[in-house]
């Protein structure tokens, strides 16, 4: 029995480059293979070779685009889509979906259920399993798998193909006599070792990734931490995988796909320490080098774990920052200070390690106020890349119901509104009421100067060099990642000089 898993297409839509591949497919598809099904992933975004932008400052704008593809049945992407699935010849389907693109989604699972009427759909991802509900009212779809799959989805698979009783899986909602079903949740893996490893070779076009697109990593699962804007899937603890499983898995992507650059996508990677101490000595004894990125909180860094990490291979570490108002900062519920912030950033330059910090403005109670200390603070802590994204609010947090008590959002949207709204604006009753303080024109101005300031910000010189110098080992291993990169970085430095329309 043959296994398609899709992830729908997205960044092709607005114009704006995608990174990587869908890690999440990938660890579905190994566990698929592991339990005897032929699997494939169909990465729509990498279906056909990579173009876009790296300029986020008229992300919004190019949302525009994705509407206008959403409603377009014709669209040359959908037409890609049907032609693709047919051509597999699944026996399964299984769609990713996260809230963001949780209309893309619905099209692929219609357009899908088009092509192949009588082919099962399953339905998995962030979005399924905070909203099964919604998600199992569109009548195409078959089953939706909530939590981690990686044990259901076998499971579900087997009865598929055999027959028996569904109601036996942890973690399924389905169809039984015309009423939806949800069974009972699926406890966490705690052996993350005795799970497969992700299945990059189950990718279609994999002429279309980069070695470095490879090298998405995932060394634990879960965060201890509680922030406000944050969906805890995986609950407030975490799980790791052993030493020796991650070097496995580096040695084969390595020797698979010719990686040196990888990419640690844990929510907080050094929460433990030792461990930590002990991938960085592993990687240190590898027969070849690597670089490699990881994403961690400000209070949890030190000299001399920086010193060990950088040693290892580490170049780029990316903190959360947030905002610049300490009011709004408590309200994240981050349990983190701006001292810390500043400690934090002093030791990153001391060690000279590439770091990007990432702020957020448009939380629910902010004031123009707090909108220009964040954009003092950039100025202040001087990350080597600033980050700036406008809050997107997700069910299943405590922002998200601040929101609706303020009456900002609508926590029951219909499923067509997901087909006519910008991903930006998909729970606001209002979109031009996203915060209660500020009217909407002098919030759209504020935004406007905010993300300017920061691409100017991230354009500089100085900064643009730092990036390359700590991606040289990269490039000396695949020199298609410099080509890339150096036309990515005179693409923004044309727009910052004016030379780009906002839509070009």
């Amino acid at each position: 029995m043959k296994l398609l898993l899709i992830d729908p297409p997205f960044k092709s839509f607005t114009g704006i480059f995608g990174f990587y591949f869908p890690l999440g497919l990938a660890y579905l598809a190994g566990a698929a293979k592991k339990a005897g099904f032929d699997c494939s992933i169909l990465d729509m975004d990498a279906a056909e070779p990579k173009t876009g932008t790296l300029d986020f400052a008229h992300e919004y704008e190019r949302y525009g685009y994705y509407i206008e593809a959403l409603n377009n049945p014709r669209h040359p992407t959908w037409d890609l889509l049907r032609t693709l699935v047919l051509d597999q010849k699944p026996d399964v389907i299984g769609i990713t979906a996260m809230t963001t693109k949780f209309g893309t989604t619905m099209q692929t699972i219609r357009f899908c259920r088009e092509v192949l009427p009588h082919v099962p759909i399953i339905v998995g991802g962030p979005h399924a399993s905070t909203m099964p509900d919604l998600t199992m009212s569109l009548p195409e779809v078959d089953y939706v798998l909530r939590g981690e799959a990686d044990e259901s989805l076998p499971e579900l698979l087997t009865v598929i193909r055999d027959g028996g009783d569904a109601g036996n899986i942890r973690g399924l909602s389905y169809r039984h006599d015309g009423e939806i079903r949800h069974n009972s949740d699926r406890a966490f893996a705690q052996n993350l070792d005795a799970l497969a490893l992700p299945a990059r070779d189950a990718l279609l076009h994999p002429e279309n990734y980069s070695s470095e697109d490879m090298g998405v990593i995932l060394t634990s699962r879960g965060c201890p931490f509680s922030c406000s804007y944050c969906f805890h899937m995986w609950e407030r603890r975490v799980r790791y995988r052993s030493i020796s499983n991650i070097i496995e898995e580096i040695v084969q992507v390595h020797e698979k796909f010719g990686t040196t650059q990888f990419s640690i996508k844990d929510d907080s990677f050094t929460v433990k320490k030792k461990h930590v101490k002990d991938l960085c000595e592993a990687i240190g004894r590898l027969p070849f080098k690597i670089s490699w990125s990881c994403t961690t909180r400000v209070d949890l860094m030190e000299d001399e774990l920086l010193d060990i990490m950088k040693q290892a291979g580490c170049g780029l570490v990316s903190v959360g920052i947030e905002t610049g108002s300490d009011r709004i900062l408590r309200e994240t519920d981050k349990g983190i200070t701006h001292a810390q912030i500043e400690r934090a950033a002093r030791m990153l330059n001391r060690h000279r390690i590439f770091w990007s910090g990432y702020f957020m403005i448009g939380l629910p109670t902010e004031t123009e106020e707090d909108i220009r200390l964040t954009m003092d603070y950039l100025r202040k802590v001087r990350p080597y890349y600033g980050g700036l994204g406008v809050y997107n609010p997700f069910p299943g947090t405590k922002l998200f119901d601040q929101g609706v008590e303020l009456g900002l959002l609508d926590p029951n949207p219909s499923l067509e509104h997901f087909l006519k709204t910008n991903p930006k604006d998909l729970f606001f009753k209002d979109p031009h009421r996203r915060v209660v303080a500020i009217p909407h024109e002098r919030f759209e101005q504020l935004v406007a100067e905010a993300m300017q300031a920061f691409h100017k910000h991230n354009t500089n010189p100085f900064s643009m060099i730092r990036r390359g110098f700590a991606r040289r080992r990269t490039y000396m291993a695949d020199p298609a990642l410099l080509r890339r990169d150096l036309s990515k970085a005179w693409e923004m430095i044309r727009s910052k000089f004016g030379f780009l329309t906002p839509h070009s």
